[in-house]
């Protein structure tokens, strides 16, 4: 019998997309998998759904599980309360507006198997603009990009801190783990409130774990208004730029001998960029301002003509879209 696969969703005011994650986890071609659902205290309709959905759907899995908090806990708790109680040897951790294509699981196990000494893995991301009504609007280049695989085949786990060190480059709807690894680290460090992932792989790679990279895509991320990351910048987030300087704080500068120079000189520029953005005052000005801080990252000035290359990409095909959009209407 196939090894037991937990999956891990994670909810909060989705009632309009729960329902599509569940199904595309409903629908893998792996057959042995635990269904564990965590709501961070919905006011929408979101825990209503979920429990229609599993009084139809729940003899397909292995075991299920849905925990509903009181208030809210913020993003790491929520998930460390759904990953503690997994039972499976892999896991995936999945937010309730986020989609697994269907081999998915399949494909991660088999990976995971292969290598008794992976504890964490990512894959292909194919992230995707959307409306709040779920409506697709965009398909978005697949994540990560090519610069970034050859530091995940380096199998060096010094070496992608120093590049972890700078930014989150990999975003977590395409990770998956050995449950024993996330036990290892610790869970999730429930000082974040705002975000789970960065902080988390920092603690990976300085335990000494390598991210591994399965070159398949396996999960399809939305990007819509409401989600996080997406509006924090534009919301003037106050606690997710806080939070931000907190992790270059709390697992990078302690361990700076590992940065050389130019990383170092980066990691100062991005937690004065941040300290900017934490300030109050008009939002396109302090944006503005805290952009003027990377004028003297060499870093910065380095991947400049990357920068450039993806804006005049993103522009061809935003001019594509609105081509195909004006057909459409006619």
């Amino acid at each position: 019998m196939d090894s037991l696969f937990s999956v891990v969703v994670l909810t909060y005011n989705q009632a309009n997309l729960i329902e599509d994650t569940l199904d595309s986890i409903y629908k893998q071609s792996y057959s042995n998998i635990e269904l564990i659902i965590s709501d961070d205290a919905s006011s929408d309709e979101t825990p209503k759904i979920i429990k229609h959905w599993l009084k139809k759907y729940s003899k397909r899995f292995s075991n299920i599980a849905f925990f509903s908090s009181n208030y809210n806990t913020g993003i790491s708790k929520n998930h460390n309360r759904g990953i503690k109680a997994a039972k499976g040897e892999f896991l995936k951790y999945l937010g309730g507006d986020d989609l697994l294509l269907p081999n998915a699981i399949e494909k991660m196990a088999a990976f995971l198997k292969k290598n008794n000494n992976i504890y964490i893995a990512t894959s292909y991301v194919q992230p995707f603009t959307s409306k709040e009504d779920g409506k697709i609007i965009e398909y978005l280049p697949l994540i990560p990009e090519k610069w970034a695989i050859p530091i995940l085949q380096n199998h060096n786990s010094i070496k992608q801190f120093r590049y972890m060190s700078r930014y989150c480059f990999l975003p977590a709807p395409g990770f998956f783990f050995r449950t024993k690894g996330l036990e290892n680290i610790g869970y999730f460090d429930e000082n974040f409130s705002r975000f789970e992932d960065w902080h988390t792989w920092l603690k990976f790679l300085l335990k000494g774990y390598t991210i591994e990279f399965l070159p398949v895509t396996t999960v399809q991320w939305r990007i819509h208004p409401n989600s996080v990351s997406t509006s924090a910048l534009y919301r003037g987030d106050k606690k997710f730029f806080e939070e931000n300087i907190s992790v270059y704080q709390k697992y990078i500068l302690p361990n700076k001998k590992l940065l050389s120079f130019l990383e170092k000189n980066h990691v100062q520029s991005r937690i004065r960029f941040y300290k900017t953005l934490s300030q109050n005052g008009n939002r396109s000005f302090l944006l503005f301002k805290a952009r003027l801080n990377f004028l003297l990252d060499p870093i910065k000035w380095i991947e400049f003509p990357k920068w450039i290359w993806k804006q005049i990409i993103k522009n061809q095909r935003r001019k594509i879209i609105k081509i195909f959009q004006k057909g459409e209407n006619k």
